[in-house]
């Protein structure tokens, strides 16, 4: 129950901010200017992983770092708490996302795939994932002003990976595309389910040795 009041606490004080809607709208213009299937949903991964970081401004910005150390309330709470405020936020813009989609497409007159959209989603929460693995323990141990240009680290991490991938033949990405729709989304889905765990429980542990105050 901790967790679940501070999430909503979390999201009540950085959610409903101008700098966190305006991002959102991104979505919608991609969908609008890009009506290919898929890309609205790349765009609400790309908008999510970015403002994984406004929770940590916000605290700075407020002095709420202070609050927490102070308050009856575990670090790990406020790991998992902000995690699962960062996954609500997540599933806001991938819902936009498959509302803008499917608005174009009446208007277009186009038909989606359920099963393209199905793999867009798992490939964006598998981006999800490994931001959170990336960001979420270098935020909580030195915060937003030291630790901001992590932000970009799983853009970084997916570009040098494709680059190394090209150079050195580690992996044959057409095995991907031969893969069923099943097994694409399972691995999507697996790989942000590890990245989210991986992630908390490693900014649990730093956060715990951080002095607030």
């Amino acid at each position: 129950m901790t967790i679940l009041k501070f999430a909503r606490f979390d999201l009540a004080s950085w959610l409903p901010r101008k700098q966190t809607i305006l991002p959102l709208a991104f979505i919608v213009v991609v969908a609008a200017v890009l009506p290919v299937p898929g890309m609205a949903v790349v765009a609400a991964a790309f908008v999510a992983s970015i403002m994984l970081s406004a929770p940590f401004l916000g605290d700075e910005r407020g002095r709420l770092e202070t609050l927490y150390g102070i308050l009856p309330v575990s670090r790990g709470s406020v790991v998992f708490g902000r995690t699962l405020a960062i996954l609500v936020f997540t599933a806001i813009a991938a819902a936009i996302a498959l509302a803008a989609t499917a608005v174009v497409a009446l208007v277009r007159g186009d038909t989606v795939a359920a099963e393209l959209m199905g793999v867009a989603l798992a490939a964006g929460f598998a981006f999800i994932g490994l931001a959170m693995a990336l960001q979420l323990p270098v935020l909580f141990r030195i915060g937003y002003a030291r630790g901001r240009l992590v932000t970009y680290a799983p853009a970084l991490a997916i570009a040098a990976f494709l680059w190394l991938n090209q150079a050195l033949g580690l992996v044959d990405l057409a095995d991907g595309v031969s893969a069923s729709t099943a097994q694409l989304i399972g691995a999507g889905v697996g790989l942000g389910l590890a990245g989210v765990v991986v992630g908390a429980l490693l900014a649990t542990r730093l956060y715990r040795t951080r002095e607030l105050r």
